[in-house]
């Protein structure tokens, strides 16, 4: 068996930004729709304040006309930063989903019986403090099958076959193709 911890961790480069489409476009949405309020309700308390001075001071009444005119200026800024907040979000939810999509395939490796198998995600992803323990886990549990394939030779040895072939048959039940 080839020891796998003692390994540096392979590097790689994700290909696709979108890689668990379904969260990170819930993702993206919800950062989208934030920064959408804020925007409405940040021009919302500007179009008061600004219809509070101009009722108090009827000689702004020209300020007002002139920011009106701009107002298709805006509407185009306001489109723009909410496609670099749509830009912003793809990046960052790639950073997270890009780690889950690991941990859910290496959850697969781990109950199709590779014990062996560790995660390793990119620097600068997200949940690399998870990662430490999914390995710590997949370590202890490789430990204890390594324990019980010994104990199983020692009482295969001792004259205790049908216990040991017992055991083996209800390890092979719950993980089929388990490797030591």
């Amino acid at each position: 068996m080839e020891n796998t911890q003692n390994k540096a961790a392979p590097q790689f480069q994700r290909k696709t930004i979108l890689i668990k489409k379904h969260l990170q476009y819930r993702y993206m949405a919800l950062i989208f729709a934030s920064v959408l309020l804020a925007f409405i309700v940040v021009g919302l308390d500007v179009l008061w304040t600004i219809s509070k001075v101009v009722n108090e001071h009827p000689m702004m009444q020209p300020l007002l006309e002139e920011m009106s005119a701009m107002m298709p200026l805006f509407g185009i800024k306001i489109v723009m930063y909410m496609i670099m907040v749509l830009i912003v979000s793809a990046v960052v939810s790639h950073r997270m989903a890009g780690p889950i999509f690991k941990f859910e395939k290496s959850c697969a490796t781990v109950a199709e019986g590779d014990l062996a198998h560790r995660v390793y995600l990119r620097k600068g992803d997200q949940l690399t403090e998870l990662q430490d323990q999914f390995n710590n886990m997949a370590g202890a549990v490789n430990e204890v099958v390594k324990e019980y394939e010994a104990l199983r030779q020692a009482a295969a040895a001792a004259g205790l076959q049908d216990q040991a072939a017992a055991v083996q048959k209800k390890v092979a039940e719950i993980m089929p193709k388990f490797k030591v």
